[in-house]
């Protein structure tokens, strides 16, 4: 039984995470941002939330731009009005796309329209604003975060949606711990093992003939005298009669 409830509850979970919440075009699932988000870096403990964001910002689409501009590109709509427009220090991350081979805002868009591009960019921002202060969980940087509540720039119902893909994405990673704990309920009875002694080896394991039936030594016969033979005979003879009767 327990093995048809964990493939029932997988298929369910699987379900719910297999698909765009919001069923929109190119809009990739919860459980493909959540791969990229573990590819480009972030924790763990951090990837549900990275995929409310992503769904919040972009419905899980990899090319969505904010508009023509492009000041939001990609999945976590990386915001080119800060991280590539300013200049010198108030930007660090101009450098970064150097090094990356990314030398204009064109090409910049492009670049993140790929979905690790943007995953890797989202994670350095992240990683660069947790360091401070005023930031304790590095989800500061974007607008679609406001500390677990729905933001007032955010619609109820994409809301809700982007939460319960997150619910269930969470859901579907607790499936194998649930089960684990069903198992321990099982009642496990205690087994006797019978023990036999080895038998002792027969005629066929030992590749003897099965005509073959091993005897004790007969004593050699002796010879008898006379007198013993004729005595032997009568009784011979006695019981032979006897049996006739």
């Amino acid at each position: 039984m327990l093995p048809i409830l964990l493939s029932l509850a997988l298929l369910v979970s699987g379900a719910l995470v297999a698909e765009n919440p919001y069923d929109v075009e190119n809009g990739l699932t919860p459980s493909t941002i959540a791969g990229y988000a573990k590819k480009a870096g972030f924790p763990e403990e951090v990837i549900p939330e990275a995929v409310r964001i992503v769904l919040l910002e972009s419905k899980g689409q990899p090319e969505k731009l904010q508009n023509d501009e492009g000041p939001g590109v990609g999945l976590f709509q990386i915001d080119l009005s800060v991280h590539w427009d300013l200049k010198g220090e108030e930007n660090p991350m101009r450098k970064w796309f150097a090094q990356r081979g990314v030398t204009t805002r064109k090409d910049a868009v492009e670049w993140l329209k790929d979905p690790l591009n943007n995953a890797e960019t989202a994670f350095r921002i992240w990683e660069d604003r947790k360091r401070r202060q005023d930031s304790p969980t590095g989800w500061e940087a974007w607008s679609a975060y406001n500390g677990g509540n729905k933001p007032e720039n955010r619609q109820q119902e994409d809301w809700d949606l982007a939460t319960k893909a997150m619910d269930d994405y969470v859901a579907s990673l607790n499936i194998p711990n649930e089960v684990e704990m069903e198992e321990e309920k099982v009642e496990v009875k205690d087994t006797v093992t019978e023990v036999v002694e080895p038998k002792k080896p027969t005629a066929d394991a030992m590749n003897v003939p099965n005509t073959y039936i091993p005897r004790k030594p007969e004593a050699p016969m002796q010879n008898m005298s006379p007198r013993k033979e004729q005595i032997n005979d009568i009784f011979v003879k006695l019981f032979a009669s006897l049996g006739r009767m």
